[in-house]
């Protein structure tokens, strides 16, 4: 048999079980909340190893934009493991980072550049409710 219809078959199936498996056997919660088309601004600042604000909330599906000034004169991050974020946040400049809220919960943001003496303390949490 030509090693190109063997290719052709085992790719059939294997779209069509991940298919299956997509309709029939995927838990809910693990599926990612489709995009709801609003865009929640949130403006923060970095300053002095803290954030401002230290709480974000945001319904889930929103799509986030943050607007983050960096007030110190030395780099820092922002990174929320969960939504796959990570960005370097120049001194004095402001840096904006988009992304949905796809997973409903609460997540801890953090500063991802080690900056000083208080970098582990630079943290807050990001709620995502219904």
């Amino acid at each position: 048999m030509n090693k190109f219809i063997i290719i052709i078959i085992f790719a059939a199936v294997l779209i069509s079980g991940g298919v299956v498996y997509q309709i029939y056997f995927r838990a809910p919660e693990v599926a990612p909340i489709k995009a709801t088309g609003n865009v929640v601004e949130i403006n923060m600042t970095a300053a002095k190893n803290k954030w401002d604000p230290t709480l974000i909330t945001v319904k889930a599906g929103d799509t986030v934009r943050l607007k983050i000034y960096n007030d110190d004169p030395y780099d820092h991050g922002f990174a929320i493991e969960v939504f796959g974020v990570n960005k370097r946040l120049f001194p004095k400049q402001e840096t904006i980072i988009e992304f949905v809220a796809s997973k409903k919960g609460e997540f801890v943001f953090y500063c991802s550049v080690p900056c000083g003496e208080g970098h582990f303390e630079q943290t807050g949490h990001f709620i995502v409710v219904d």
